[in-house]
């Protein structure tokens, strides 16, 4: 199962190939490693013979690139073709991170379901389907769980199995409407995140995909197993910084957690580095004690408030 040429070799953003077909500005490529928008993941950018790709989508299965200007080269021209790798990068780093947090959602909520990504430039929203309140405390584990799985490296591989054994395996995100992106010939691309013991690496080339099975394949160490057509980094140390920005219920039952990766993930902890540093300067505290000095500060202000409210109800009526 080969799925987009992208997601099988994500680290390949230069090759030549034949045109096939075009039709105005929109051209087929005998192959091609430009990803088309799928799963929540935009397209890539970059150039065919010079010119701008302005988009890539899937018409029945083909990637078709929609350029900035109809070409000048003719069906049966090779040209050479570029990816935007910066681009690209972020997006294999974001589709990374996202896999990391619902992994770290399966150590802390209820009930968890995978209800859908997107990534856009400034943010990633990951939809979440639990019974579990997330209220602030639960926000900042899943941010300390998420940027523990950066940290530890680890591997990350992707494979395909026959879905007739993804359907029966419970280590497995897998949502057959929501990922048919993932599905080719009856085969399922998985792409799992490896136990913490894995993380010297996992040793391969770029693009290479490991074949597992039997027991293996149902490893209880993996930090997450999920059905998708994505790109992704080869190891969790190449997401980089990244940072849970906060949290939101667009639908019943439905909880959409937005992250940060990369430079907003920096400027985010910058903004709450100096949030942080100005509460200790004006709490006279040490930053270790800052939030329980608020909290203290915030119980004491609302019971004055109530003790004034009090106070006020049983003033005698001037007029009396």
């Amino acid at each position: 199962m080969s799925g987009q040429l992208a997601a099988a070799e994500p680290y390949a953003t230069r090759f030549d190939t034949e045109v096939t077909s075009i039709d105005g500005n929109r051209v087929w490529l005998e192959r091609s490693y430009f990803y088309a928008e799928s799963g929540g993941q935009p397209a890539d950018r970059g150039t065919i013979d010079g010119i701008d790709v302005e988009d890539v989508q899937l018409v029945d299965g083909d990637p078709v690139h929609v350029l900035a200007e109809e070409p000048s080269f003719r069906v049966g021209a090779r040209v050479l073709c570029s990816i935007d790798w910066s681009f690209r990068m972020y997006c294999m780093r974001a589709h990374t991170a996202s896999h990391v947090l619902y992994g770290a959602g399966r150590q802390l909520l209820e009930d968890l379901e995978y209800a859908g990504i997107d990534i856009g430039e400034e943010k990633v929203q990951v939809d979440l389907e639990t019974n579990t309140t997330i209220g602030d405390e639960t926000l900042i584990e899943l941010d300390e769980l998420v940027n523990r799985a950066v940290w530890e490296s680890r591997p990350v591989n992707w494979d395909d199995a026959p879905i007739s054994e993804v359907r029966e395996r419970d280590d497995v995100v897998f949502d057959e409407a929501g990922e048919a992106g993932a599905v080719e010939k009856g085969r399922v691309r998985l792409v799992t995140i490896g136990g913490e013991e894995d993380n010297g690496g996992n040793g391969l080339a770029s693009g290479t995909t490991v074949t597992v099975a039997g027991d293996a394949a149902e490893s209880r160490d993996s930090w997450d197993v999920a059905a998708c057509g994505g790109t992704h980094v080869r190891n969790t140390r190449e997401i980089g910084p990244v940072t849970v920005l906060d949290r939101s219920t667009p639908d019943a039952g439905t909880t959409r957690i937005e992250l940060a990766v990369g430079p907003r993930a920096i400027e985010r902890r910058e903004a709450e580095k100096r949030a942080a540093l100005a509460a200790q300067r004006l709490l006279d505290a040490p930053l270790e004690e800052a939030s329980d000095e608020l909290a203290r500060l915030d119980v004491e202000s609302d019971a004055a408030e109530r003790i004034r409210s009090l106070v006020g109800g049983l003033k005698p009526d001037a007029s009396g």
